[in-house]
């Protein structure tokens, strides 16, 4: 029995920060492997071998702004690098539900958050906030 395709609007981000948690609800989400193939020819061996080397992953974060709290957060975030001192780090968590209820979760440890971009470009749109992010590793929640 095949199931329904999932919405977007059911995806769900939680960002674990120092002063609490962040909920937010994403108009677009992306995250994307960024590991690399490298190829290689041994001696003795006919063809080429592969191996991935693992590099982490990237996200890729779109909303609307509804209040203040993630240009705040990217303010303390100006405020560590102004004064030397490390990227505060965020735990993000990703719920999906599916249309049969189940939920699925997946927990992205350990991430900086950078690349922050507000745009007000039409008065009588809403403004949209945008920002990305690095890990090195993603976990099931």
């Amino acid at each position: 029995m095949s199931k329904d395709r999932i919405l977007g609007s059911s995806a769900k981000i939680e960002l674990y920060t120092d002063r609490g948690v962040m909920t937010i609800e994403v108009d677009g989400f992306s995250k994307n492997q960024k590991h690399e193939v490298k190829a290689r020819n041994p001696l003795g061996n006919i063809g080429e071998h592969h191996q991935v080397i693992y590099k982490g992953w990237e996200l890729d974060f779109k909303l609307g702004k509804v209040d203040g709290q993630v240009a705040e957060f990217f303010q303390t975030i100006d405020d560590a690098l102004l004064a030397g001192k490390s990227t505060p780090r965020v735990r993000v968590v990703e719920t999906v539900k599916h249309f049969d209820g189940q939920n699925e979760v997946w927990v992205y440890p350990d991430t900086v958050l950078f690349g922050y971009k507000s745009d007000a470009a039409n008065a009588a749109d809403e403004i949209k906030e945008e920002f990305k992010g690095a890990c090195n590793k993603r976990l099931r929640g």
